[in-house]
């Protein structure tokens, strides 16, 4: 018995390994769906929105296979792993994937061979690890753009609640029945007059 990922382990940018499953695979199987340290998995099946959302495998499992409902990418020496998931990830996020995968009843499906077919950008690999780390500088600021967000929303719904519940504190009397405040009359100072 060997364990497994299936679409269910594969998020964007992450393996989650909180679910596995395992299977028999005889040596030929494991040796085709054996995982290696680098290797990308993309959902095979899955909503149109999320079809071929993209995961780099780094051991997360060892000695994992994986299911026929994702796609392997195996980068050779050429592609940077870290370049293929930015562009897988700008794929499925501008509907590239999602142009090419079939759709079922409510299952879009990639296969390997639609994959296999697509388009996939090759810049020299010092301007892929430039691309990268650009992309990463890029999404660290978003971060922490949204992090910002969520704090100044938190905020303003405290400021909130606080001015509603010190609205509700004072005492408002219905209108009509408050008194008019008595205003102070002038003091008159005794001048002398000469």
């Amino acid at each position: 018995m060997r364990p497994y990922l299936r679409v269910q382990n594969v998020y964007e940018n992450r393996i989650d390994i909180s679910d596995i499953n395992e299977m028999n695979f005889d040596a030929v199987e494991y040796e085709t769906f054996r995982l290696k340290f680098g290797d990308l998995l993309l959902n095979e099946g899955q909503s149109t929105k999320l079809v071929g959302r993209p995961a780099i495998y780094r051991d997360e499992l060892p000695g994992a296979c994986f299911q026929n409902t994702l796609v392997r990418f195996r980068p050779y020496p050429q592609v940077n792993g870290e370049f293929a998931l930015v562009v897988f990830r700008a794929y499925m996020h501008s509907g590239r994937f999602q142009k090419e995968a079939q759709q079922t009843t409510n299952i879009a499906h990639l296969s390997a061979g639609r994959f296999a077919r697509m388009e996939f950008p090759l810049p020299p690999l010092p301007e892929q690890i430039r691309i990268v780390e650009r992309v990463n500088e890029l999404s660290q600021m978003c971060d922490h753009f949204e992090l910002n967000l969520k704090k100044a929303a938190l905020a303003a719904a405290a400021l909130l609640s606080t001015a509603v519940r010190d609205l509700l504190a004072t005492e408002l009397q219905p209108c009509g029945t408050s008194p008019i405040p008595s205003v102070p009359k002038p003091h008159k100072t005794r001048s002398s007059a000469r």
